[in-house]
């Protein structure tokens, strides 16, 4: 008899998302990991298919990824997974001992597939921290280093709505629009007093994993605020050139720079509304007053 296949609908950035597997506790586990997205509602495009099967090892979650043009490949400890980006479909054997650990799962795996089949169907990635404050996304860029990150706890602490605090990803057509996507804030922990966090490699280096706050509803926002972040001894903030703040946004992770193209022209869009360069000194909850205040003054103009 053909096993019973369980369906999870998502909209994930608008686009129509599904989850096949025939294990109703990995269904589960699927929904938690991914509940901003839910209920599936207004939707664009056609649907992105992720097929997930259990498969029963203890072996930790070390794996190679491969990208060849639109094919992705995952392979590795018990690993065996892979993504066409133009069939739109993914699939991926799952380890059973990642059911009812929704972070570890989305985070370590199905993110991966997920993110590489909606990055090349209409939702270009660019390197930035997003802070929403009210229907605008203020888009803080910079190189490794320049304050992302602890500007993004700075907002956490004033209960401001955090998109995300590495990659923001754009929508261009039919409208212009700014999506985040909740994951933890990784900083180093000499930076995260006052959160109680795990900490992890990231690019080689360890990071405290600060969970973000959950949001309530899609982390979304239409009107971008780029804001280019460089270190100094003073907390100031100009304006600045937006081939600028373009060259700073288009600077991407390894497996997303293969999209430069894409990157570059939804840069182009997002800063030919203007752009700043803010300056930090060592008080990121300052520069956090500074940078909120010069907005809402401009915004009162």
């Amino acid at each position: 008899m053909p096993k019973e296949i369980f369906i999870l609908h998502l909209s994930v950035m608008e686009r129509p998302v599904r989850i096949l597997t025939s294990d109703p506790d990995l269904l589960a586990t699927m929904e938690e990991a991914y509940a901003a997205w839910r209920p599936a509602t207004r939707t664009d495009g056609a649907p992105i298919t992720i097929d997930l099967h259990i498969i029963d090892t203890d072996a930790g979650l070390s794996h190679r990824i491969d990208v060849d043009g639109p094919f992705l490949s995952m392979s590795g400890d018990g690993i065996d997974g892979w993504a066409d980006a133009g069939i739109l479909f993914a699939t991926c054997k799952v380890p059973k001992y990642l059911i009812g650990r929704p972070g570890q799962l989305a985070e370590e795996l199905t993110d991966t597939l997920l993110l590489f089949l909606l990055t090349r169907s209409g939702r270009t990635p660019l390197h930035a921290a997003g802070i929403a404050l009210g229907n605008r996304a203020i888009l803080l860029t910079g190189a490794s280093g320049s304050g992302k990150s602890t500007l993004t706890l700075a907002a956490m602490r004033r209960d401001l709505r955090i998109l995300s605090d590495d990659t923001v990803y754009i929508q261009l057509q039919p409208r212009l629009r700014i999506w985040g996507f909740p994951r933890p804030v990784h900083v180093f922990p000499d930076d995260a007093p006052g959160f109680i966090a795990a900490t992890r490699l990231r690019g080689g280096k360890l990071k405290a994993a600060i969970p973000a706050p959950f949001p309530a509803e899609p982390p979304v926002a239409d009107h971008p605020v780029v804001v280019v972040l460089e270190r100094g001894e003073t907390i100031r903030m100009d304006p600045i050139e937006p081939a600028i703040a373009a060259a700073a946004l288009s600077r991407l992770e390894p497996g997303f720079d293969l999209l430069a193209r894409a990157s570059a022209s939804a840069a182009s869009a997002i800063v030919a509304r203007g752009a700043w360069r803010l300056t930090l000194a060592r008080d990121p909850d300052a520069a956090m007053d500074a940078l909120i205040g010069r907005l809402e003054h401009d915004a009162m103009k």
